[in-house]
């Protein structure tokens, strides 16, 4: 019940807390502006806007211009039935009287109201105003209680459970203290300041006064307007260094999860061991990112420089103490990466031991993954006319694709699965061409795609085999359950095949796929339908260029049934550009008509009409239209030049067909005749929707006339 008029903050409620994963934040801070909301609204609390905001250390929200009073409205209330209410003397039965009790009324506040079962006995409560003070104490204990956290603990005798213990609560109503109670834990109009080193109570006298005394001790409460300073402090002490800061440390989740742990943020900066620089790039951002939460700096020209920014929370006292213990703690971890990466070397790619690396234990082991990855690579090869050379190449990014999962490093950073791998493949010899499809075989991932043709070869191949085991034993996708990835596999084959523009044959896919998974447990019936209908069913999610297809469309492509999903691709956004043209209308048209003929018909004929058993000349002239333009319209589809296709397909038939539909009648009593007609009419249906699209799904038909 927002007001319309400036409104002042009247309500804040502050929850002082132990550390909190910067991880929660996102998701708590979010929680309370929503469940604070839907409170307020439920209790009649007339309020503005209601805010939240989140540090590490305390959790708040601020609702603008709330009510100082409940405004109940009035009720009628059921009672019981007038049979039931009185007794054979006409005094109130003690249900009556109950129900009375129970509501704070009296007989002068029943009316008798008549319903189909009989007479009931109604109390009207009148419309009442209730102090907010007396309603907010419930009201806030309901929130806080009410807050979910991935995990939670008991952190008094009282058994109440939250992310972290609560150290303090802070509930004014405007200079007013509320007193609410959480476990053992009671509310005033104290809040905690100095961070944990040096820690400081402090008296806040009204709503307003509070931003004061954060904003005094360095405090940023807004969780976006922090991270904004911190991205302007880390790249202003990345200049500092002489460079600047690496980009994927800013665009990746590192400046959120910083964001999360400070509230005061400082910049330092620091500085590494120079033969650190020996380690790759990747290793270098994932070390410092994972271990430190520290950002890298590079020079103008990319290279990485031996330096760091830190974001501290508080300014210290002695920050050059401070710089000296980040600097040994981050040499030592990159020395241990290092280590890591020698040792890694020493043993090469080929001979990794994948049999004894699980995949799933009803799929086999990844070295059974790879074998079936490798029976997809003929079909995917010739769809997408590899050369002997890139086959050959493939295959032997194939073969090593999944040799890191074994290294040292991978296992000390598994994001970087993959990326290590076109690493060793490099030291190990092996062609840039196979290294790089390595390197981008998990992609796409963050933001990234792959660049080359090989390294999108091979990511196909990957997902597919994910997505076609995993159905295979019956894990599949269900509402917000995905644990393992099916939806972001899919999701990639479409990216991917979509960047390069060649072909998707599911079919071609799954059958080699089928044979080399013979050795799986056991499978599901019909799974080459079920995972060719997966894929497709993403592309309702697809990020489409504009103009972005509407529903229907994509509800036209996919009903017939198309094999290859980059074609699919192509039919969708050549009808939407084609969406509101006339043309496009009269094949719908067409599409609509003959499809309704035979969706009535008992039985359908599956082959030509039979010439000889025409009746009409409309029949004959429909058939020559057919015979001798048919081959005009097959070229224009295998060109996929959908547009001129369906232009050419509503100019041939729109006008002959209304007029024999007009004329003749298909559904007459000599079947002979009826069938044959009914074969003219699926042959012109199914010259277009077997290749092309169900235009009779299609939105225009309700609203568009030729």
């Amino acid at each position: 019940m927002p007001r319309k008029l400036p409104l002042e903050e009247t309500l804040l409620v502050e929850i002082g807390t132990e550390e909190l994963p910067a991880a929660y934040l996102a998701g708590v801070i979010a929680q309370l502006r929503d469940d604070g909301q839907r409170l307020l609204d439920e209790a009649h609390l007339v309020h503005g806007a209601v805010e939240s905001f989140g540090t590490l250390r305390r959790l708040v929200v601020i609702v603008r211009g709330l009510s100082a009073f409940q405004r109940n409205p009035a009720e009628q209330i059921r009672g019981p039935s007038k049979q039931v209410a009185f007794g054979p003397d006409g005094k109130p039965t003690q249900a009556l009287l109950g129900f009375l009790r129970a509501r704070g009324g009296t007989l002068g506040q029943l009316k008798t109201v008549a319903t189909e079962r009989g007479e009931y006995l109604h109390f009207l409560k009148p419309a009442s105003t209730v102090s907010s003070i007396k309603v907010l104490p419930e009201l806030i204990q309901h929130l806080i209680s009410g807050l979910r956290f991935p995990k939670t603990m008991r952190w008094d005798a009282s058994g109440f459970r939250f992310a972290r213990p609560v150290r303090w609560l802070l509930v004014l109503d405007g200079s007013t203290p509320v007193r609410v109670t959480v476990g053992r834990l009671t509310s005033g109009r104290v809040t905690r300041v100095g961070g944990p080193k040096k820690p400081k109570a402090v008296a806040v006298g009204s709503v307003s006064a509070y931003h004061t005394v954060l904003k005094r001790d360095g405090i940023m409460l807004d969780q976006q307007a922090r991270r904004q300073r911190i991205d302007q402090l880390v790249r202003t002490a990345g200049k500092k260094t002489g460079g600047v800061v690496a980009p994927e440390m800013i665009t990746h989740g590192l400046l959120d999860e910083v964001a999360g742990l400070t509230e005061r943020p400082v910049p330092l900066v620091g500085r590494f061991d120079p033969k650190y620089l020996a380690l790759p790039r990747e290793v270098l951002l994932a070390s410092m990112a994972k271990h430190q939460r520290v950002f890298a700096v590079q020079s103008a020209s990319g290279k990485l420089l031996p330096a760091f920014v830190a974001i501290l929370d508080g300014a210290p006292r002695k920050p050059a103490a401070i710089r000296a213990v980040m600097e040994r703690i981050l040499n030592a971890r990159l020395a241990d990466s290092l280590l890591f990466f020698e040792q890694d070397r020493k043993t090469p790619l080929k001979s990794a031991a994948l049999a004894g690396v699980t995949f799933h234990e009803k799929l086999g082991s990844m070295e059974d993954k790879t074998q079936r990855m490798r029976k997809l690579i003929d079909p995917l090869a010739s769809a997408w006319r590899l050369s002997d050379g890139e086959r050959t190449q493939l295959e032997r990014a194939c073969a090593l694709a999944k040799g890191d999962l074994v290294t040292t490093m991978v296992k000390e950073f598994p994001t970087l699965q993959g990326v290590m791998g076109k690493h060793y493949a490099l030291g190990d010899g092996e062609p840039r061409e196979v290294a790089m499809a390595i390197g981008e075989h998990y992609l796409p991932l963050a933001g990234r795609s792959p660049e080359t043709l090989l390294g999108s070869a091979l990511s196909v191949l990957d997902k597919y085999d994910t997505l076609a085991s995993y159905f295979h034993i019956g894990i599949e996708p269900t509402g917000d359950q995905d644990p393992f990835g099916l939806r972001r596999a899919a999701q990639g084959i479409i990216e991917v095949a979509w960047l390069v523009r060649r072909p998707l044959p599911c079919g071609a896919l799954f059958a080699p796929w089928q044979a080399a998974a013979t050795r799986l447990a056991h499978g599901k019936a019909h799974l080459a339908e079920q995972v060719k209908t997966y894929l497709l069913e993403r592309l309702y999610t697809f990020a489409w260029p504009k103009p972005v297809p509407t529903r229907d469309i994509i509800d036209a492509v996919l009903a017939s049934r198309p094999d290859d999903l980059v074609d699919a691709m192509e039919r969708i956004i050549s009808l939407t550009r084609f969406n509101g043209n006339r043309a496009l209308l009269k094949a719908a048209k067409v599409i609509e008509r003959t499809a309704n003929i035979l969706k009535g018909a008992k039985q359908i004929p599956q082959g030509e009409p039979d010439p000889s058993k025409f009746q009409d000349a409309l029949e004959g002239k429909l058939w020559n239209l057919l015979s001798t333009r048919r081959r005009d319209i097959d070229t224009l589809i295998a060109k996929q030049s959908y547009g001129e296709a369906t232009t050419l397909y509503g100019e041939v038939f729109f006008e002959p067909l209304h007029e024999f539909f007009a004329k003749v009648m298909v559904n007459v009593k000599d079947p002979q005749i009826q069938q044959n007609r009914l074969a003219l009419m699926r042959s012109i249906n199914t010259l277009y929707t077997d290749r092309v699209a169900d235009l009779s799904k299609l939105a225009i038909l309700e609203e568009g006339t030729v």
